[in-house]
């Protein structure tokens, strides 16, 4: 195997869509209070302000994760970004963000 084939990958985005009953996603506050309990502190979360409306933003130092909520309360989509190589507070890290500030709904 070349050396090349064995090294991690600088970054990753896999996106996932977790729908729900039509008006039962909940707001993003509470979901982002979830989530806190969930990881505890192994993980900052926050809620952001997107153009697609309030999203939780969980952060560790070599992943950012987006749950962006759906119009209608349908569900939320992830947006899980990795960057093993670099971390979050890089340029890698940044271009993430502005993947995922890149998200309107039409």
């Amino acid at each position: 195997m070349s050396e090349s084939s064995e090294s991690a990958a600088p970054a990753s985005l896999l996106v996932a869509l977790a729908l729900t009953p039509k008006g039962l996603a909940p707001q993003a506050a509470e979901f982002g209070q979830v989530l806190r309990r969930r990881v505890g502190d192994a993980a900052e979360v926050d809620v952001v302000t997107l153009p697609a409306g309030a999203t939780v933003r969980v952060r560790t130092d070599a992943t950012v994760d987006y749950h962006v909520r759906m119009p209608g309360a349908v569900g939320y989509l992830h947006l899980a970004f990795s960057l093993p190589v670099s971390g979050v507070r890089s340029p890698m890290g940044e271009l993430c963000d502005a993947m995922a500030h890149s998200l309107r709904w039409v």
